[in-house]
Formats: structure tokens, C-alpha cells, sequence
């Protein structure tokens, strides 16, 4: 029986610990870096790029410099970045997506950044303290010199609407700029299973509201 015992623990710390592996988030939007063009002024700049999401910047691949990874300097002389069909704006608000252009609609990318803490005991950690710095090597791995290893603890959004930018962090604030035509909004998002995480189900929403006017 204590053999069996044994063995059961064993599989269960085996399974806690494939779990949390699998549970691992990134703290980059894309899963690679992609081909994108920076457009500053008259001027255009292609090469392979990510975002950031912790800190809201956008890093690119130096071919010049032995393909390190550098944070995009300057955000504020850039008016705007195209991956492909998508366009970010790094200058404002610490970097958004286009979502809409009329109505105005942007969506902010966040990653809340915890350390990864110590293991103490079965199943058990402690963090070690306050993150105070980091960098971000070749890989795309954030590490901070500490040394503490850096997880995500959440990824969120944040909406922009209008065109004084109306900060809209969840639904009720949504409804709330909508408020003369709330009751059909719920109900529309009762009817289509509209949730805030998914950008494009809110820009979906949005555009509806948008029409009511």
C-alpha cells in the first residue's frame, strides 16, 4: 500500500508539474517575429518585429548587429507600424491596435509580470520580492538581472473609443458610453456571446452600437 501511495504522489506531482507548464504564458503578442514596416515621416523601415506586452514595447530583430534584440527607441517620431493587414500605433498609449478608424476604436495588448518564486515544498512557492528590472535576450525570453525568473501572471485588455480616446477597461464601462441604447446592447451581447477579451467580437459590438446612433 505504501508503494502504491508513493507511486500516486509521484504521478500527481508529475501531472501538477506538466500542468503548469502547459499553462505557461507569453508575454509576446505574436508567437514569432514578423516581417512589419515602420513608417516615420516620408520614410519606411522593414524587419522582423514583436510586441512587448508588460511594458507596451516593440522590439525588432537588428540584422546589422548580429541579430540582436533591441527595444524600438523613439515610439513618438513613428506614425504607425503594419504587420501585414494590422496597424499599431506605438505612440499612443503606450502602443494599441487600429481596430476601427470610424468609429475610433483601439485595443491595448497587457501582460501583468510576476517572478517566478522558489519552490518550498510540495506543490508549495514563494516569491522572492518585487520584479525591479529586466531585459530581453535573442530569444525573446524576459529575464531580470537579479537574477528572478519573470511569468505572466494575466493578460487583459484595454479599449479606446472615440475620439477623445474614452479608456474602457470592461463591459460596464462600455455599456455605460452607450447608455442610451443599453438595453439593446445587452441584449445583443446575449445574442451573439459577445465576451471582452475577444477584440474583434467588441469591435463587432462597437460597430453595432455605432449604428444605432
Amino acid at each position: 500500500m505504501k508503494k502504491i501511495f508513493m507511486a500516486l504522489c509521484a504521478l500527481c506531482l508529475w501531472a501538477s508539474s506538466s500542468q503548469a507548464q502547459e499553462e505557461t504564458i507569453s508575454p509576446f503578442l505574436f508567437d514569432e517575429y514578423k516581417e512589419a514596416t515602420v513608417f516615420m515621416g516620408m520614410n519606411q523601415v522593414r524587419g522582423k518585429m514583436n510586441f512587448y506586452m508588460p511594458t507596451g514595447e516593440f522590439l525588432y530583430i537588428d540584422e546589422s548587429d548580429n541579430n540582436r534584440v533591441k527595444i524600438l527607441a523613439e515610439p513618438e517620431k513613428v506614425s504607425m507600424i503594419r504587420f501585414g493587414s494590422r496597424i499599431f500605433l506605438p505612440s499612443v498609449k503606450r502602443g494599441v491596435e487600429v481596430l476601427s478608424s470610424e468609429p475610433t476604436f483601439y485595443v491595448q495588448y497587457n501582460a501583468s509580470i510576476r517572478d517566478k518564486g522558489k519552490i518550498v515544498g510540495y506543490g508549495g512557492t514563494s516569491l522572492i520580492g518585487n520584479v525591479k528590472s529586466y531585459s530581453v535576450n535573442n530569444s525573446g525570453t524576459g529575464y531580470v538581472s537579479d537574477p528572478v525568473k519573470l511569468v505572466v501572471g494575466q493578460l487583459y485588455k484595454v479599449y479606446y473609443i472615440g475620439k477623445k480616446q474614452k479608456e474602457i477597461r470592461n463591459m460596464k464601462q462600455l455599456l455605460k458610453y452607450y447608455s442610451k441604447h443599453q438595453e439593446e446592447l445587452e441584449s445583443y451581447i446575449k445574442e451573439k456571446g459577445i465576451h471582452f477579451d475577444d477584440a474583434l467580437q467588441m469591435l463587432q459590438l462597437v460597430q453595432y452600437a455605432h449604428s444605432l446612433k
